[in-house]
């Protein structure tokens, strides 16, 4: 079985070519941007909060198409210019740095909203929750939100096992026409 990660880039590889836009709105260690480098894509824009984490990660990549900002993803408008082909939240901590630096639901879903107004129509955004107590509020949160979306304007999935509870799952969202939150 392919963890939440693996699952969330077989979502998303099907909206990126070499012209798409992607933001990996939770940078960390760089594996999402690094997947959408490696599919090719024009321009992945990278979110992190961390200073230290940011810049180690942008050297490791070493990619002039990826674009890192040291800001909060809630901040994403102020940064993005153009529509999204494929957008992906990492939601928690970052592993191998302070566990107790962490996205936060009022933040994470202002993200989650303004993204939702940036992907271009049939673009795909991937949020992968993690089950730690701070992240199962910030899930809940997110999806009482995304359950409210019109079926018209987006495709929302859930891909969890049903017989797992503390493990990590990912929502999958499709933009199926142009729209405003």
């Amino acid at each position: 079985m392919r963890s939440a990660v693996e699952m969330s880039h077989l979502f998303l590889r099907n909206v990126l070519h070499s012209q798409a836009v992607c933001v990996d709105a939770t940078l960390g260690h760089g594996k999402d941007s690094q997947f959408f480098l490696d599919q090719g894509c024009r321009q992945v824009i990278a979110f992190e909060i961390q200073e230290d984490v940011l810049l180690e990660t942008v050297q490791r990549i070493g990619d002039s198409r990826l674009e890192a900002h040291c800001q909060g993803h809630e901040t994403m408008e102020e940064v993005l210019t153009q529509e999204v082909d494929a957008m992906i939240f990492n939601f928690g901590y970052c592993p191998h740095a302070d566990s107790k630096i962490k996205t936060s639901w009022s933040t994470s879903l202002v993200a989650v909203q303004k993204g939702l107004q940036m992907l271009r129509k049939k673009g795909r955004m991937a949020l992968v929750f993690y089950p730690h107590a701070q992240g199962q509020m910030e899930a809940e949160r997110i999806e009482s939100y995304l359950s409210t979306l019109d079926s018209q304007d987006y495709w929302v999935i859930a891909f969890h096992p049903l017989n797992q509870r503390a493990v990590p799952y990912l929502v999958g969202v499709e933009k199926r026409k142009e729209t405003s939150c």
